[in-house]
């Protein structure tokens, strides 16, 4: 009985879900159906199926997401397509057998004539593809086009863009600095003219008249770099000199070869300073070390894997820059070996799901430059006399010396002694330490020094900015080194940063503990809080404790507690604010003592940048707890030649006027002239590039040639570059002895058939002066020629040919089409080798051979270009059979 009851019910539902997709089903038949040419960047020139109803053309749904990787899948009916876009909790679904349209989780009815469905896709109004997509096509019938235009950022032009930064990694990786020639090596010298930074400071207040003055030189002598800095003082009729660090260094080849462990990198004669764990020492003698004078960029390997969605992108970044990528496998594993650099290095992991989901994944190392690679050997070693004043030497002589050793790439030993009456009474003063990385990011350092202090230090940076710092000593109270009486001391460093309603902030805590063989012990503590809301800055700090030598158990000794707060504001540069206004930072500080309650100070501040290159100052601040005030205005504005800095100051009592001037002069032996600059360039380096015409082919600089006055020079590190106006260009800013890669642009030649012979090289800066390049440029060369078919005794020019045309050594490919009666021609072409041949595919499909198979030429550097005409291929076809009954 019951059966017989269930059956009509169930056989009553069939019938009216059946009903239901027959309604579905039964739709009206498009008017005709075409190909579309569809041309979008990202995609390229591709063709859409399309239905037309009147005038009206649907598109495919599901060709149009694929095409521009939108992510979607199929609903439960199998007809309809979901998924989430723009973002991702826009959730849309599209459904034409329920007739559900879902747009931003708002659902409301599929109208039944503005969807058609096809045999193999789903076709859609286009009023849809806006709504829901944010796309708005443009059909053409009479061109039978189609174009489109993208209210949000596509996943296919976010995937062209990173296919992009990846072709130019690629490009980076196989044109690496070890690829291009090594064209101007280290060139020393006997005597080289190098560059002079001065900086002069007049002060006038109501006491009397001040005149300030220091002066650096330096350039090249007996192939080593020397230079000196001297400091005066003029008041009140009397001068006040020294001399300080006056020294040269003479740069042996494998100071310049940071990944090599070199038995002597450098010899230092004159003022020097000793490398000293504490107590570092000046000494006039000399320095001998092996530790390159070019800073060591990479210690170690770091592994970095994990598992993701399968066939996901995977990209790494270090500091923000891509430097590899790859795709997870079936599984969804990557793995990355990156390299750990010296400093602080930001390891980052994105991730792109094939379902469009973005996933970031950080981590932070820190390699302080005292590490050492595995089994590398460091040394250090000073001997002279101690130097007190420009006149006072120290009778007897004073040593140091040091050695570490990397036992690996996470743990540096070291030890070293001093020497000599400056450092105490002992004869040798012997030192030690340790320096360790721990799970890659924790570090641990240990020194020992047992007649002074033994000390333990850690710390630890993670990728969410949060740090821990924290220090352990342990004095020798016995030391003659111990002058305050310290027992051990304590201290510790944390930073967390949080988001306080939808702003970025941080706290700092720090705190320090000092016991003393008195048996008294001082307590150090400070809170630092700031967050920022809108353009914003608020600070918050408090620092208590006691300061100073404590000689008794007085509770009030030497007690301090101060409580600051701070608000900063920058304006934005938006064309609505008043131009004078624009970029304006505003400041106001208030400071209020704990210990004595009542309030210490307030001040406030005003800069603004005046003339692009100018800054304006103005500051007030009054001193409540004294009764004092001061009115500050500074100006300091850069000029190409030199800084000026100017300031003046009004204090209750008494006034101030500060008038400075800074910069430095250079003797460019290219130009034979001086070039000043605003910036200092003691210990740096500069370069003048001569882009000229070679017109005897000589490959040097001749008088009459003709100079090309043009930016069109690049370096592969930051650096000053400046088009004179004798059309040379300097480059200025640079680090001295090290490596540049230079690369020449030849589209930013005014003339387009110039370029250079070698388009790139390296070279090595000279210490502390310029360093003139030669760059001969030279007219590109033009090739002609034709492609013939012969076939059955007869010759004919082959039309519509792809041929191939590269330079040897790079893997750049050029296609020539042939014209229609066979011929072809190319210009522009860079001195150098080339091969031409037919493309293979096209060979292939006629059956044909190319005799020669291969054409390979070479374009001279000539001055009036090198024309090759007569560059021609006959290809080659089996006789076609006659059948007997034709002939």
């Amino acid at each position: 009985m019951k059966v017989t009851k269930v059956f009509p019910i169930s056989l009553g539902i069939f019938l009216v879900v059946l009903l239901t997709i027959e309604s579905a089903f039964a739709q009206k038949e498009p008017d005709g159906e075409v190909l579309l040419n569809f041309n979008y960047p990202a995609v390229g020139n591709v063709y859409l199926n399309g239905v037309f109803f009147g005038d009206v053309a649907f598109l495919p749904l599901g060709e149009v997401l694929s095409l521009l990787y939108i992510p979607n899948e199929k609903t439960s009916s199998g007809k309809g397509l979901q998924g989430a876009f723009p973002a991702k909790n826009d959730d849309w679904l599209i459904d034409p057998v329920t007739n559900e349209l879902t747009i931003k989780g708002k659902t409301k009815t599929l109208n039944a004539d503005t969807y058609y469905i096809g045999e193999l896709d789903l076709y859609l109004h286009p009023d849809y593809f806006r709504e829901v997509f944010g796309l708005t096509f443009t059909v053409n019938t009479y061109a039978l086009s189609v174009s489109m235009v993208s209210e949000y950022s596509l996943p296919i032009d976010e995937r062209k863009k990173r296919e992009t930064i990846r072709q130019q990694l690629h490009n980076r990786q196989n044109q690496s600095e070890n690829s291009v020639p090594l064209l101007y090596p280290r060139e020393r010298k006997g005597v080289g003219l190098g560059v002079f930074d001065y900086n002069l400071n007049y002060t006038n207040t109501n006491l009397g008249n001040n005149l300030g003055m220091a002066f650096n030189l330096g350039m090249e002598l007996l192939g080593g770099d020397l230079q000196g800095t001297y400091q005066g003082n003029y008041n009140q009729g009397n001068l006040l000199s020294n001399l300080s660090g006056l020294r040269w260094r003479y740069v042996l080849p494998g100071g310049l070869q940071p990944e090599r462990n070199v038995g002597l990198a450098s010899i230092s004669v004159g003022q020097v300073s000793t490398t000293s764990f504490t107590n570092g020492a000046n000494l006039v003698g000399v320095s001998i070390t092996n530790n390159p004078v070019i800073p060591r960029l990479e210690l170690d390997t770091f592994v970095i894997d994990g598992t993701t969605a399968l066939d996901s992108e995977v990209e790494l970044l270090i500091g923000g820059q891509l430097v590899d990528f790859t795709r997870a496998d079936e599984v969804g594993y990557y793995r990355f070996n990156a390299p750990v650099t010296y400093g602080t290095v930001r390891l980052s992991t994105r991730i792109y799901t094939p379902a469009g989901e973005v996933i970031i994944q950080e981590r932070q190392i820190q390699v302080p430059f005292s590490f050492l690679p595995k089994g590398f050997v460091g040394y250090n070693f000073q001997t002279g006399v101690a130097q007190f004043a420009l006149d006072s030497l120290s009778d007897g002589l004073v040593t140091h010396a040091d050695i570490a050793y990397g036992l690996t790439n996470a743990v540096t030993v070291r030890a070293g002694a001093d020497r000599g009456e400056l450092f105490g009474d002992q004869e040798v003063y012997p030192v030690f330490g340790l320096s360790a990385r721990i799970f890659q990011q924790y570090l641990l350092n240990i020194d020992a020094l047992p007649d002074r202090y033994y000390r333990a230090t850690g710390s630890v940076f993670y990728a969410s900015n949060t740090s821990l710092n924290a220090q352990y000593t342990e004095y020798n109270p016995n030391s003659a080194l111990n002058f305050r009486g310290q027992v051990r001391d304590a201290n510790f460093n944390t930073f967390f940063p949080f988001r306080l309603l939808g702003q970025f902030g941080g706290l700092r805590l720090t705190g320090e503990r000092i016991w003393f063989d008195t048996g008294i012990g001082v307590n150090n503590y400070q809170v630092d809080f700031n967050t920022q809301v809108s353009r914003v800055v608020f600070r918050l700090n408090y620092r208590g404790g006691k300061r100073g030598i404590l000689i008794s158990e007085d509770p009030t000794q030497n007690q301090f507690g101060l409580f600051t707060s701070s608000v900063t504001y920058t304006l934005p540069r938006t064309p609505g604010i008043p131009v004078y206004v624009r970029g304006m930072f505003l400041r106001g500080q208030y400071r209020y003592s704990t210990l004595l309650d009542r309030s210490e100070s307030i001040s406030f501040l005003l800069s603004q940048t005046l003339f692009k290159t100018g800054r304006l100052t103005i500051g007030y601040d009054r001193q409540l707890i004294i009764d004092q005030s001061q009115f500050q205005v500074g100006f300091l504005i850069d000029f190409k030649s030199l800084r000026s800095s100017t300031q003046f100051s009004k204090r209750t009592e008494g006034h101030s006027l500060q008038q400075g001037f800074s910069g430095s002069l250079a003797y460019d032996p290219l130009g034979k002239t001086v070039i000043p600059s605003n910036r200092d360039q003691i210990t740096r380096s500069g370069v003048t590039v001569r882009l000229f015409v070679d017109t005897n082919e000589n490959e040097r600089f001749d008088e009459g040639e003709e100079i090309i006055p043009a930016k069109a020079v690049r370096l592969d590190r930051s650096a000053n570059i400046l088009l004179g106006s004798d059309g040379l260009l300097r480059i200025m800013q640079l680090q001295s002895y090290w490596k540049y890669r230079l690369d020449i642009d030849p589209a930013a030649l005014p003339n387009p058939n110039l370029a250079p012979k070698v388009k790139s090289f390296s070279f090595i800066a000279e210490p502390n002066r310029f360093k003139a390049i030669d760059i001969p440029l030279y007219q590109t060369g033009v090739i002609d020629g034709s492609v013939f078919l012969e076939q059955n005794g007869s010759t004919i020019g082959q039309g519509g040919l792809r041929l191939l045309l590269q330079k040897v050594g790079e893997e750049d490919l050029e296609v020539i089409r042939t014209f229609s009666d066979g011929s072809y021609y190319a210009y522009g072409l860079l001195p150098g080798k080339y091969t031409l041949q037919v493309d293979p595919k096209q060979l292939e499909f006629m059956q044909s051979s190319s005799e020669p198979g291969i054409l390979t030429f070479e374009i001279k550097a000539l001055a009036d270009g090198d024309y090759l005409e007569g560059m021609n291929l006959i290809l080659k076809t089996p006789p076609v059979a006659i059948p007997e009954k034709n002939k």
